[in-house]
C-alpha cells in the first residue's frame, strides 16, 4: 500500500512541475511596433461571401477586400464591416 502511494505522489508532482511549465512559457509578450517596421492602414471598400466548399465543410467565407489590395478571410460575418480599417503592421527583418 505505501508503494502504491509513493508511485501515485511521484505522478501528481509531475502534474504540478507541466501544469507550471505550461503556465510559465504560455506567457509571451506582447508584440510591438518597433522602429523601422512598416505601418500601413487600410480601409475596408468591398465584401464577398462563399458557400461551402465540400460537403464536410458546412460554413461560409466572407472575404473583404480593402483599398490597399489585401484580401481578409473570416469565417463569421461579423467581425468587419464596409469602411472599417484594418492596420498591417510589417516586421524589419533582423
Amino acid at each position: 500500500m505505501k508503494r502504491d502511494l509513493s508511485y501515485l505522489w511521484v505522478l501528481v508532482w509531475f502534474v504540478i512541475i507541466g501544469s507550471v511549465a505550461l503556465l510559465v512559457t504560455g506567457c509571451n509578450p506582447k508584440p510591438t511596433i518597433e522602429p523601422g517596421d512598416k505601418v500601413v492602414k487600410c480601409v475596408i471598400d468591398s465584401m464577398s461571401m462563399e458557400g461551402p466548399r465540400s460537403t464536410i465543410e458546412s460554413n461560409y467565407h466572407y472575404y473583404y477586400y480593402t483599398d490597399c489590395g489585401e484580401r481578409v478571410i473570416t469565417n463569421r460575418n461579423d467581425v468587419y464591416k464596409i469602411g472599417d480599417t484594418v492596420t498591417y503592421v510589417y516586421k524589419k527583418v533582423k
